[in-house]
């Protein structure tokens, strides 16, 4: 019997993204983002929602660059920080110890410590409330070398990444190789 725990945004998990943006002084800032995902194949183009009142809302508005990073376990501190610190009032790269760097195809930093990016471009601002969703597509990627197998394909089987449970509002660990997609699941065709 299932019961009603009343209207909450149940989807999970939700990625831990950190969105990476030049704020209008030129200063590097992150924020995290927890409402996102890839939203079209063609293309490749990636939603997340930010709220209007947030510092990095104008840089993504002005400068319509930006960087999507992954952190790993090891920097769940720092991720969270970045959530629920603003870079209005802070230097969260400062704070943290962490390393912004100039994404070499978009003009936005990324975090150098986090072993997946996603440069992107926004291309739609859609305003669906308090928030408003942006959709970038995706210019380039960019994965740390540990991640890599000997002929450069991305390995991320032993990638250390986490992510949010929005109902009690917390951070897990990923979880164990389950099986192949989009092909298993033809055994009951």
């Amino acid at each position: 019997m299932k019961q009603s725990i009343g209207k909450k945004p149940a989807i999970i998990p939700t990625p831990v993204l950190i969105i990476g943006t030049y704020d209008t002084t030129g200063k590097a800032n992150g924020m995290t983002a927890a409402w996102g995902g890839v939203c079209s194949s063609d293309p490749l183009s990636i939603s997340f929602s930010v709220q209007r009142t947030r510092h990095t809302y104008q840089a993504l508005i002005e400068k319509k660059d930006c960087t999507i990073c992954i952190p790993s376990t090891a920097h769940v501190k720092e991720a969270d920080y970045f959530g629920v610190s603003s870079g209005r009032d802070r230097d969260k790269f400062s704070d943290t110890g962490l390393t912004p760097v100039r994404a070499p195809s978009v003009n936005a930093p990324y975090v150098d410590e986090f072993p997946l990016v996603i440069e992107c471009r926004i291309t739609h601002v859609v305003d669906v409330g308090v928030h408003d969703l942006f959709v970038a597509e995706v210019v380039d990627v960019l994965i740390d070398d540990s991640y890599l197998t000997a002929d450069g394909k991305p390995d991320l089987q032993e990638a250390p990444f986490f992510f949010y449970n929005p109902l009690d509002r917390s951070y897990y660990k990923t979880g164990d190789y389950l099986m192949k997609g989009f092909s298993t699941g033809n055994l009951f065709k």
